[in-house]
C-alpha cells in the first residue's frame, strides 16, 4: 500500500485535472474537496473518489461531467438562490453556491440555494465547514440514488442521503458532522463487498428486510436486498426521507429513484447559512460552543472509554497527523489512479510503501 504526502497528492489531482483539459480553478476546487475528506480520515470520499472524478471529467459514464454546461440560475432573491449546473462539476457549481449563500448570509442574515442537474459534489461536510469559517452555522443535504427502503419494507426507495453541519466554536475546533443517514456509503462498502473481510452488523438486509453479513444476498440492482438506514429503525428512516424532500424535491423535484438521469448521476443539493450576528452575539456564542464542547469532552466516561470526542474532532486529530506525517492509499484506489494517470502521461509520484 503506497504513502503518500498531502503536497505529492495535491499536485497529483491538479496536474491530472490540467492535463485532462481542466482550468486552475477546476482543478483546484476538486482537489481541494477530495483533500478536505481524506485529510480527516475519509478516504472513501477522498483519495478514492479522484479516479471516478476524473473518468467523469474525460468523459467516463457515472460521474459524466458536461464540460459544455450553461449554468443556469432559475429563481433568485436577495437570501436565495436556485441553480441548475447542467451536469458540470459537482465541487465547483457547489462550491459557487456556497460562497454565494455566504455573501446573501452577510447582508439578509440567512440564506439558503438549491442546486440541481449536478455531479456527484463529494464530501458535504467541505461545504458546511466553509460556512463555519465565515463564523456562520453551515447545513448541506443532498439526496442520492436509491439503496434502502422505508422502515417495514424490502425494496430500495431512499438513498444514502447525507447530511452535514456546521458551527463554529471559538478557540475550540468547529463542530462538523458529516454523515450518511444510511448505515454507509457505496464508495465505503464496495471494498468490503470485493473482499473477504466480514460485513459490519447492521449494515446490509436480505431480500426479506433482515439484517444479514452474507454479501451474496446483496444484490439491489438485481432485486436481492438493499441497505440499511443509519440506525435500522424507524427514526433513521425518517431522516433518510426528510434529507429526500430537503435535497433532492425541493432543489429539482427529485427522488431516489430518479436522481440518476440517462446514467448519469445528480447530486441535487441544499446549502444554507445562517449568520449567527443577526441572532447573537457572535463571540458569546462561539464561546458558547466552546464551553459545552469542553463540558462534553470532560463528562464522565464509561468503562474502557479513553476519551470523548466532539462530532468531527477524530477527524481534526488525523488532519493533524497526516499533514505532518502523509497518509496511506489503498491499493485499489491507487491503481485506480495509475490507470488514469497512464491514460494521460502523467507520471505518477515516487511514493513510499507503508509500513
Amino acid at each position: 500500500m503506497p504513502k503518500v504526502t498531502v503536497d505529492q497528492f495535491k499536485d497529483l489531482s491538479i496536474t491530472l485535472y490540467k492535463a485532462a483539459g481542466a482550468t486552475d480553478e477546476e482543478a483546484n476546487v476538486v482537489t481541494d474537496c477530495l483533500l478536505y475528506a481524506t485529510l480527516r480520515g475519509h478516504d472513501s470520499h477522498g483519495a478514492g473518489h479522484l479516479a471516478q472524478y476524473m473518468r467523469g471529467f474525460m468523459g467516463g459514464r457515472g460521474f459524466t461531467v458536461n464540460r459544455d454546461a450553461n449554468i443556469r440560475v432559475l429563481n433568485e432573491t436577495p437570501c436565495t438562490i436556485a441553480v441548475d449546473g447542467d451536469f458540470y462539476m459537482g465541487q465547483k457549481v457547489t462550491m459557487d453556491a456556497t460562497q454565494k449563500v455566504i455573501s446573501k448570509a452577510k447582508e439578509m442574515g440567512i440564506a439558503a440555494a438549491t442546486v440541481t442537474n449536478c455531479i456527484h459534489n463529494g464530501s458535504l461536510g467541505f461545504y458546511a465547514n466553509t460556512i463555519a469559517e465565515q463564523h456562520m452555522i453551515g447545513i448541506a443535504t443532498t439526496c442520492s440514488q436509491n439503496a434502502a427502503p422505508p422502515w417495514g419494507g424490502v425494496e430500495p426507495f431512499l438513498g444514502t442521503n447525507p447530511i452535514a453541519f456546521g458551527i463554529p466554536a471559538k478557540d475550540e475546533w468547529p463542530i462538523i458532522i458529516d454523515l450518511a443517514t444510511s448505515s454507509t456509503t457505496w464508495r465505503g462498502l464496495n471494498p468490503l463487498l470485493q473482499s473477504d473481510r466480514e460485513i459490519p452488523w447492521g449494515w446490509l438486509l436480505d431480500e426479506t428486510g433482515e439484517v444479514t453479513t452474507d454479501r451474496e444476498k446483496f444484490a439491489p440492482r438485481q432485486g436481492r436486498g438493499a441497505m440499511a438506514n443509519m440506525a435500522n429503525n424507524h427514526k433513521g428512516y425518517a431522516l433518510q426521507l426528510a434529507v429526500e424532500m430537503l435535497g433532492g424535491v425541493l432543489p429539482g423535484l427529485l427522488t431516489g429513484h430518479t436522481v440518476a438521469v440517462d446514467g448519469r448521476l445528480n447530486s441535487p443539493s441544499l446549502i444554507m447559512a445562517i449568520n449567527v450576528s443577526f441572532f447573537q452575539d457572535v463571540d458569546a456564542f462561539e464561546e458558547k460552543v466552546a464551553e459545552r464542547t469542553r463540558e462534553i469532552r470532560n463528562s464522565k466516561k464509561k468503562p474502557g472509554v479513553d476519551a470523548i470526542y466532539m462530532p468531527g474532532e477524530r477527524g481534526m486529530h488525523i488532519m493533524e497527523e497526516r499533514l505532518r506525517e502523509g497518509f496511506d492509499i489503498n491499493e485499489g484506489y491507487w491503481n485506480e489512479i495509475k490507470e488514469v494517470a497512464e491514460q494521460l502521461n502523467v507520471p505518477m509520484p515516487e511514493v513510499a510503501a507503508a509500513a
